[in-house]
């Protein structure tokens, strides 16, 4: 008696998932450059004339030492954001999460092409059942409007902390400015006090040496 034969899997196995990059694709690198150009539209505010105008006594006599600290502050802060940026890139993985939303939407890019394609008179595609899909495309696929809202909250974010820095710094120059000509004019009253008060004891010796001299007249009589 033949054995029995097993039936054939009308379905197609599943094609393998291609394996998913770990360098930065164009979401991911575009995110970095959001994020570097936030950086270096933040600091850049923090000039020279800037930082100058906010110590116009230090600008004035120690210019040198002013521009250092400023390098120093300015470097420290590019250093500390960029450090924590890739410090969240890599915990939570966003480079190979963006990665993966970039080959899902490739991927519903050439589906629509080819069912485009078939629309128009070219060769018909079987439609692919969806059990037959990899997990993982069946997990982007569910993960892909969750990944583009949190790429868009992030850019709004940057914007805001961006916004929030130029505000924050332009808000400091100006206290800075404040500040500066509270004490010019502190100085200016501390002047003239001291020019009233050394005028008044120019008359004070005038008037008790009158009294001398009248004194000296009477005794001479």
């Amino acid at each position: 008696m033949p054995a029995a034969t097993k039936p054939e899997s009308r379905s197609p196995s599943p094609t393998p998932a291609p394996p998913i990059a770990e360098t930065p694709g164009p979401r991911a690198q575009g995110l970095i450059n959001v994020f570097n150009q936030a950086v270096k539209a933040t600091l850049d505010k923090c000039s020279a004339a800037n930082f100058a105008s906010c110590f116009p006594t230090a600008a004035q006599y120690s210019p040198e030492v002013l521009d250092n600290l400023r390098g120093q502050i300015v470097d420290q802060l590019d250093r500390t954001w960029k450090t924590n940026f890739e410090d969240i890139m890599e915990r939570r993985d966003v480079v190979k999460l963006l990665n993966s939303l970039d080959q899902c939407i490739e991927d519903a890019r050439l589906r629509k092409k080819r069912a485009e394609s078939s629309a128009n008179g070219g060769p018909v595609e079987a439609p692919v059942a969806p059990h037959t899909l990899p997990p993982s495309e069946i997990y982007l696929a569910h993960m892909m409007p969750f990944l583009e809202k949190q790429a868009a909250d992030m850019n709004v974010r940057l914007t805001e902390t961006q916004q929030t820095n130029t505000e924050l710094l332009s808000t400091v120059s100006a206290q800075r400015a404040e500040i500066e000509g509270l004490v010019r004019g502190l100085e200016n009253v501390i002047q003239d006090l001291e020019a009233s008060a050394q005028i008044m004891g120019q008359d004070d010796v005038q008037q008790l040496s009158k009294e001398i001299k009248v004194l000296e007249t009477e005794m001479k009589k």
